[in-house]
């Protein structure tokens, strides 16, 4: 079939698809770095590879999610005694409710570490630390927090940081789905596998838009990163080898997100 043949509802789909993209590029410029709105572009068309490349099912996600929070709990490192936990889980169950992909059921736990951290690995299991806990000054703050890491998974962004590791992997005598549950493993054997900028900049997004429907003050969800951005120091090289945006762009995103969605 040629390009002529091709019906005109896949047409207007393509392009379509294409102009949001477009637009969201245009987003991350004005609020971001100069660089983030062409790399939005790119990375779009890589998910959509990386998505056609490899299936993995929820049960096997699930598996190697439920594998993961076995290991911590050897390790002693769960603290779901903690005080703030019943309050975290309420934070959670709100937050769902306004997920995209309905078929993930979400876990959350505390990590004993010192460290000011929060992540989500496979199969909706989601993690925040006690160093985290100690930073924050308000619900509506965790409750962004905690929105952004259920958006790496209702995003899939762990799911293709895997299967794009997958698939540069030397596969010997083992499948691809094998060596993904592996690898999914291996990325948390240390806290919170890194993801790109264009995926934080996206969860930033979702989360923004889950912690707003479930009703927490979006004026709160900054004050993460203008703590965080007391303590960076900006410049190029940084820019082009760090896993995580600039706090002071990222805060700048938010505020935008503010005065266009209230």
């Amino acid at each position: 079939m040629t390009s002529q043949e091709l019906p005109q509802s896949a047409i207007d789909e393509i392009v379509s698809d294409y102009q949001a993209k477009m637009e969201q590029a245009t987003v991350l410029k004005d609020c971001g770095h100069a660089f983030d709105g062409p790399a939005f572009i790119i990375k779009q068309f890589e998910n959509n590879w990386l998505d056609a490349m490899l299936l993995v099912t929820s049960d096997s996600k699930s598996t190697i999610g439920r594998d993961i929070y076995n290991q911590y709990k050897v390790l002693g490192k769960i603290d779901n005694g903690h005080s703030i936990y019943p309050k975290a889980e309420e934070i959670l169950k709100n937050l769902t409710k306004y997920v995209n992909r309905k078929d993930v059921t979400y876990r959350l736990s505390i990590l004993k570490s010192d460290e000011i951290n929060a992540f989500a690995t496979l199969g909706g299991y989601l993690y925040i630390t006690t160093g985290l806990i100690d930073f924050v000054d308000s619900y509506d703050e965790l409750a962004f927090i905690i929105g952004h890491e259920v958006a790496h998974e209702d995003k899939l962004h762990t799911q293709r940081k895997v299967t794009k590791l997958t698939l540069s992997a030397d596969l010997s005598n083992r499948t691809r789905v094998q060596i993904f549950g592996d690898i999914a493993k291996g990325l948390n054997s240390t806290f919170s596998p890194p993801f790109d900028q264009i995926d934080e900049y996206e969860s930033d997004k979702h989360g923004f838009e889950l912690a707003r429907n479930a009703g927490y003050d979006v004026n709160k969800f900054a004050d993460f990163f203008k703590k965080l951005g007391k303590y960076q120091k900006q410049d190029l090289i940084k820019k082009l080898t760090s896993t995580h945006p600039f706090a002071e762009h990222r805060k700048k995103c938010i505020e935008q997100y503010i005065v266009n969605r209230q």
